[in-house]
């Protein structure tokens, strides 16, 4: 931007006289091209929010399939509390390593705790949803009609890892993003031209603003478009991991073997005649 302003100072300085007396240029060319760019600065922008998201939605249903897996296993699963503790520890689990894998971080802390062998294992997410799978069946084993309301929720977490590994192997095509750059400098380097004419010294504040925008756009473009990294506005992984964590904990400490109080017979009311 800084160096988009020196060029039109430079513009400006150099014989503005002329371009005003010859009319170089109208206030058309100068809608034309904001327009041209505008249209394009439209699509990469609506382009790269819908991937954060759909990334967004994607990581709001694996909140909603994994505490609904927790509740449904807690109430419906008729096994020891080990098993029940280690499915537990596989739920927390799996956000954590879905998180890691698609920033290629080392699995945390809380993926050790079911992973035994993580340098062995070359997808750690799909790891750790087979052990779930495994331990979900094994248990269910005899009750088909849980087993029926269980599945779809662990299914889901495969699907939810393979749609977030969609987006973030199939990044904006590098001819287009090379195409808007270009574009940008061409319209950088022509807007002085076609403004000095018209508004004289006023060139350099619309230049500013004009070029602060675009920049600006781009590379906001550029960074919510890879929406699983760890930058300011990137999604927040920690916290939706931390809230799967804390909701799972919740689910499986709630006491379902509370007895209900016993209801009281409503009072029979006597209207005297």
């Amino acid at each position: 931007m800084t160096a988009a302003v020196v060029y039109a100072m430079f513009v400006l300085w150099f014989d503005p006289i002329h371009f005003s007396k010859e009319k170089f240029v109208e206030i058309d060319g100068v809608m034309t091209t904001s327009a041209v760019l505008g249209v394009l600065f439209a699509f990469r922008t609506t382009t790269a929010y819908d991937r954060w998201w759909e990334g967004r939605k994607l990581w709001g249903q694996l909140v909603n399939e994994i505490r609904n897996l927790a509740l449904k296993s807690k109430s419906y699963l008729r096994c020891d509390t080990s098993k029940l503790q280690a499915l537990e520890q596989l739920l927390i689990a799996f956000p954590y390593a879905l998180r890691d894998h698609l920033r290629k971080l080392p699995p945390s802390a809380q993926v050790l705790d079911v992973v035994s062998c993580p340098d062995t294992v070359a997808h750690i997410p799909l790891q750790v949803a087979e052990l779930t799978f495994d331990l979900v069946y094994e248990v269910s084993e005899s009750q088909k009609f849980e087993l029926l309301l269980l599945d779809p929720h662990v299914r889901a977490l495969m699907d939810i890892c393979g749609a977030c590994e969609r987006i973030q192997k199939t990044p904006i095509a590098r001819p287009y993003k090379e195409m808007i750059w270009i574009s940008l400098a061409i319209y950088t380097l022509l807007l002085p031209w076609l403004l000095v004419p018209i508004i004289g010294n006023w060139t350099i504040l619309l230049v500013s603003i004009g070029s602060y925008f675009a920049f600006t756009l781009e590379l906001l473009a550029e960074e919510v478009e890879e929406p699983f990294g760890s930058n300011a506005n990137d999604l927040p992984l920690d916290n939706i991991c931390k809230t799967i964590e804390d909701s799972v904990r919740q689910a499986f400490a709630h006491d379902t073997t509370a007895k209900l109080t016993e209801a009281r017979s409503p009072e029979v009311i006597q209207v005297e005649s």
